[in-house]
């Protein structure tokens, strides 16, 4: 870890604030790099540079003279056993013996603040480095990948699909931020200016909750999520999700899902006549009313709790409407052969009557 003089500077007025006496902050090297006396940065301080090569602090008075040293106390400043810096303070050394404690306290807390922020810093980069190259198909370089794998304890096996959110509020991107670290989502990246981006496995996309994020943050962002792939296929993954967002962004939709426009795109081929006989053959019985809830029940994942809060109605009484839907149709919206039959009658209705 290396000092910068910024860090000196910040040391330096922090102690010199409790202490009211002068304070130079002194390289390993010997040279002042901080000080309360702005005409001696960059001077060669001796007792300093001694300090650090003994590691033991270093008086300067009379008896002890050294080139470039006022009379004081030079503390040499330690951090996992190793000198970072000497910090000088000014005066009769017999008044000044009893801040040592205090001073080397004060630096140290200092320093593991900035070592933690780097490290921090150092693994968020390398956390960038891995999502951007998932996502844009850029594997250069399997041993790295493997690496930061290991180190960020990623499961190369499993799954995942792309989320991407094009941005449409400023202030949107701490929102963002804590929204996912808040869900625990590990692999999720800002990418300047307007777009964030997610991987998630089957998992995290239900922990996710997102139909909840859109209600609470309305106008927000366009969604689009693509579909699942392996780790090092996620390119396709990434490139449906655009798709859907960029669809969703023309359609003025919040959320988009790419194998929505999938099956769509597949029944923009098939004659509106036999789409508009297989949205009758199964959805002939049911109210308008009772389409829009299974619209809103597919849209939430299928999830009671979530198409209730939007429905502002008891997850009973949805209980409830859904086995009257049952019922009505013959085919179960929480069995999912049967959601699929449903979910893709509602599409072939929505497409006939374009």
């Amino acid at each position: 870890m290396e000092i910068t003089k910024e860090l000196a500077a910040q040391i330096v007025t922090a102690i010199y604030e409790v202490v009211k006496r002068d304070i130079n902050f002194i390289d390993p090297d010997g040279r002042i790099i901080g000080s309360s006396d702005q005409k001696r940065i960059g001077d060669f301080h001796q007792a300093g540079a001694y300090a650090a090569k003994e590691k033991k602090r270093m008086i300067v008075d009379e008896e002890h003279p050294f080139e470039g040293a006022r009379p004081g106390i030079n503390y040499p400043i330690f951090l996992e056993n190793q000198v970072l810096g000497v910090i000088g303070i000014t005066g009769d050394p017999k008044e000044l013996d009893a801040y040592g404690f205090l001073i080397t306290k004060i630096t140290e807390v200092f320093l593991k603040e900035q070592k933690l922020n780097e490290e921090l810093l150092s693994k968020d980069r390398a956390l960038q480095y891995l999502i951007q190259s998932l996502i844009h198909g850029d594997l250069k370089d399997p041993e790295r990948m493997k690496d930061l794998m290991e180190e960020f304890g990623i499961d190369e096996t499993q799954k995942r699909q792309v989320l991407r959110l094009k941005i449409r509020q400023r202030g949107m991107e701490p929102v963002l931020r804590f929204f996912f670290r808040e869900k625990k989502i590990q692999l999720s990246l800002y990418n300047y200016p307007r777009e964030w981006v997610a991987i998630l496995t089957e998992k995290e996309w239900k922990r996710l909750e997102f139909p909840s994020f859109l209600r609470q943050h309305p106008e927000s962002v366009f969604a689009g999520i693509g579909e699942p792939e392996s780790l090092y296929q996620l390119q396709k993954s990434y490139e449906n999700a655009r798709t859907a967002s960029q669809r969703g962004e023309r359609m003025n939709q919040e959320f988009c899902s790419f194998e929505e426009i999938s099956a769509e795109m597949i029944l923009e081929s098939v004659k509106t006549e036999r789409k508009r006989r297989y949205a009758e053959q199964i959805l002939g019985k049911l109210k308008e009313k009772e389409k829009e809830l299974l619209q809103i029940y597919f849209r939430n994942n299928q999830s009671l709790k979530e198409t209730a809060e939007e429905l502002g109605i008891h997850r009973n009484t949805l209980q409830y409407q859904l086995d009257q839907i049952a019922g009505k149709c013959g085919k179960n919206p929480r069995e999912f052969q049967e959601a699929f039959q449903l979910q893709l009658a509602l599409l072939c209705e929505d497409s006939s009557n374009d």
